[in-house]
């Protein structure tokens, strides 16, 4: 290697880096006196081989390998700062033993010897100081912190002193209180247990009171609903009679009001047929006065007379059939007029008579008057009206054949 090559090598700057680590002070709090004097002595030892080498018959690998060394020293005094190992100073240091074993390799002049024993001892007793030092001022602190604790230690003796003596003094008012609590309480059961008494007898005075009171209102409330309710069902019966006496008024009207649709009826019929019988009876009559006037003229013309009586015979028949419609429906309506008025002034009649005699009677009329208008037409039939018949024309011809002849 050219002089300029080595000292431009790595090694240089790994010991410049591990010797400053070694000078901090917080490693120098955590590692041994001896650790810290090896380190020191070996980093030293290193960099005096290397100023006493000879770099033109220097290998670069050999310095390339103590450098290895160097670094892999200081990564493990690194890890002991971070985790407190102390396996990495064991390892720290056997690297730089490797590394302290591969220098003497190096070749160094046979007539210079640099290195310094006192100096070593110098450095050794310096390190020991500030070892000493440290731990002076280490105790100092820890002294410090004893006190303080100490005196920490009395203010919490007396703050438990204190408490103490409050607790006690609480203790005995908890007692206090509770004989307090326990007279209290008796004297307020027996007052509570007297104003019960008390109260109870009121109460029961004032309900036995209210007992009768109100069984007096019960009974005197009872004796006004009955006088009421028999008011009200004398009041009941009063309408009730009045009801019947209406229903059958009701009743009567349309019973009677039947017979008077029939008697009006049989009145409109009765008139119709006496109408018809009437205008046929004054035609047969014109053709009879005008066939007998005919017959005393001079150009009397039998065959003409002879159409005239047939055509007043013809008229004969439609004039008695409506004569005697008329006169059997104007009986019908007489029948039916008298059934009206009697079933209406039944009721009022029979009204004063005992309730058997005015069953007996109801049940006649009945009798009479429902499912028997057989007995109705009787009075119809008790006269037979003789009918017009040919030989009562054939009679009349006879009589007008003479005048005829003539």
């Amino acid at each position: 290697m050219t002089p300029t090559e080595f000292e431009n090598h790595q090694v240089f700057e790994k010991l410049d880096q591990i010797s400053s680590r070694i000078e901090e002070k917080e490693l120098r709090e955590l590692i041994g006196v001896d650790s810290i004097n090896f380190f020191e002595t070996a980093i030293g030892y290193l960099k005096d081989r290397l100023k006493l080498t000879i770099p033109t018959i220097v290998q670069e690998a050999e310095l390339t390998n103590i450098s290895k060394e160097i670094e892999n020293s200081l990564t493990q005094i690194n890890s002991f700062v971070g985790n407190k190992n102390t396996g990495h100073i064991t390892n720290a240091t056997n690297h730089l033993y490797t590394a302290t074993s591969r220098v003497r390799n190096l070749p160094l002049p046979f007539a210079k010897n640099d290195f310094n024993f006192s100096k070593n001892i110098a450095n050794f007793e310096k390190i020991t100081k500030e070892k000493y030092d440290l731990l002076e001022t280490e105790n100092k602190e820890l002294k410090k912190q004893f006190d303080a604790l100490s005196k920490k230690l009395e203010e919490t003796d007396k703050a438990l002193e204190n408490v103490n003596t409050t607790l006690k003094q609480k203790e005995l008012e908890i007692q206090n209180l509770n004989k307090s609590f326990q007279t209290n309480f008796e004297a307020i059961k027996n007052s509570a247990t007297q104003n019960y008494e008390q109260d109870r007898k009121t109460f029961r005075a004032e309900f036995d009171t209210s007992k009768k009171t109100l069984a007096d209102e019960v009974e005197s409330l009872k004796s006004e609903i009955n006088t009421g309710t028999d008011q009200i069902i004398k009041d009941l019966e009063a309408k009730l009679e009045e009801a019947k006496k209406i229903v059958g008024v009701v009743s009567d009207k349309a019973v009677t009001g039947n017979y008077q649709k029939v008697a009006n009826s049989h009145k409109t019929t009765a008139d119709v047929f006496r109408v018809i019988a009437i205008i046929l009876m004054i035609g047969l009559s014109g053709i009879l006065i005008y066939t007998i006037w005919d017959i005393s003229g001079e150009n009397f013309d039998w065959t003409k007379s002879l159409i005239r009586i047939l055509a007043a015979a013809a008229l004969s028949y439609p004039a008695t059939y409506a004569a005697r419609e008329s006169s059997k429906h104007r009986k019908l309506e007489v029948l039916n007029r008298k059934a009206e008025l009697e079933l209406t002034a039944i009721n009022p009649f029979i009204e004063l008579l005992p309730e058997p005699k005015k069953q007996a009677i109801k049940e006649k009329l009945v009798e009479k008057y429902f499912g028997n208008s057989g007995n109705l037409m009787n009075d119809m039939d008790d006269k037979k009206e003789e009918d017009v018949s040919i030989s009562s024309i054939e009679r009349i011809i006879k009589t007008l054949l003479p005048f005829i002849k003539k």
